[in-house]
């Protein structure tokens, strides 16, 4: 500083222009991080809601119509039909989702509420995964699907409430 012919201290106190461009760098990055974990959660989270509207759907259709709805799922899609002794007729309803296709090369299984498991394959079943019931109540379960990194649990309340979980491996 004597050098320049400032001899005065207070020209001595502060922080130095690389210092300060590298607290900027730290703060730009952990910013940057921490703004890419949250947007991959919230699309999951998007993703699941158009799987907890078909769910919503299924048993408000189901009480307004008052009959039993079965929901068949399978690896790579899910459709519903009104149950009855004379007939099976399927809804006349889009039931296809983003979410169901992002999600169809993922491996699935469906854990009902007597223990039984089965693995979700792209065969259809004969018989369906889920029953929703004039009640408003249905048969529940819990849905999980294997991401490659963690899975993704759903699961289907018997009084219809559904609740989301991201287990890490």
């Amino acid at each position: 500083m004597s050098e320049i012919g400032c001899n005065n201290k207070a020209y001595k106190k502060g922080f130095t222009l690389i210092e300060i461009l590298v607290v900027l760098i730290i703060i730009g990055v952990a910013t940057t991080l921490i703004t890419l974990n949250f947007s991959s959660i919230d699309s999951v989270k998007k993703q699941t809601n158009s799987f907890h509207n078909t769910i919503r759907y299924l048993t408000e259709e189901s009480i307004v119509t008052g009959s039993i709805i079965g929901l068949y799922l399978s690896s790579d899609s899910q459709y519903a039909e009104y149950l009855s002794n004379q007939e099976t007729n399927e809804l006349n309803t889009n039931l296809k989702s983003a979410f169901w296709t992002d999600t169809s090369s993922l491996r699935k299984t469906f854990k009902f509420e007597d223990g039984s498991v089965i693995e979700l394959v792209e065969e259809r079943f004969n018989y369906p995964t889920l029953i929703f019931y004039p009640s408003g109540e249905n048969s529940g379960g819990r849905l999980e699907i294997y991401h490659p990194n963690y899975i993704q649990r759903i699961v289907v309340n018997t009084n219809g409430l559904i609740k989301d979980e991201i287990i890490s491996y």
